[in-house]
């Protein structure tokens, strides 16, 4: 009985140590619904407000980024991913940009960055720089928010891009490309996902499953 404990224990503890190991790195606040946005908008987020979980370059007037709710007073958006969302950029002013270092990745492993996109205004679409400052020599690239539909930042779209870990942390960086054809953009959920040969967390289940099950029919053979 002792040895059968034992060996249950052992898968246990195999269980969930495959599950850390396989976990995709976290973004923390990558909704941006941890601070909440007034009616008006919050201004000078990182700056003269919070915004929980990410470092921030405000633009030059101390303005950019800011955030809005769903419910706000210029009828923008909404977003669909949560009830907020950030605005870069600042048109005219010389951009803004956000920030965040994240731990958890393995080196060399391929990841999948996962980010939402809206435009302030309708024809060309609003643009973010995305760039990885440390822990990845992934090069940085350019994204182009869909155009608005009848009011700010109405339209969103899912944008995705792979890089390379070339360290335990990566900071990933999301500058708004304020310059006169593009105007500011909306960011909103913001996701990593593994990169290949991660199993999946129901196989991952199914290998615990399997080992405790080793350890029954064992049990019984010995009887």
């Amino acid at each position: 009985m002792g040895r059968f404990i034992n060996l249950l224990r052992l898968g246990l503890c195999a269980l969930a140590i495959s599950a850390v190991a396989f976990a995709d790195p976290t973004i923390a606040n990558g909704s941006f619904e941890a601070d909440t946005f007034s009616f008006n908008g919050t201004l000078s987020l990182g700056c003269g407000n919070t915004l929980t979980g990410w470092t921030t370059q405000c633009s030059p007037d101390g303005v950019y980024p800011w955030g809005l709710p769903n419910s706000n007073t210029y009828n923008a958006g909404p977003t669909p991913y949560g009830n907020q969302w950030v605005i870069l950029g600042d048109y005219g002013q010389g951009g803004s940009w956000i920030e965040q270092t994240v731990s958890g990745f393995n080196i060399g492993q391929s990841y999948t960055l996962n980010f939402a996109l809206a435009s302030e205004f309708a024809g060309p679409g609003s643009q973010v720089e995305v760039s990885f400052p440390t822990g990845s020599s992934t090069s940085s690239m350019v994204f182009t928010a869909p155009s608005r539909g009848a009011n700010y930042w109405d339209t969103w779209a899912m944008s995705s891009m792979n890089f390379v870990a070339s360290a335990g942390s990566v900071t990933i960086r999301f500058e708004g490309l304020a310059q006169p054809i593009s105007y500011d953009p909306g960011i909103d959920n913001i996701f990593i996902s593994g990169g290949p040969n991660v199993p999946e967390p129901a196989s991952v289940l199914l290998m615990g499953a399997g080992l405790i099950g080793l350890g029954i029919y064992r049990r019984r053979r010995a009887r």
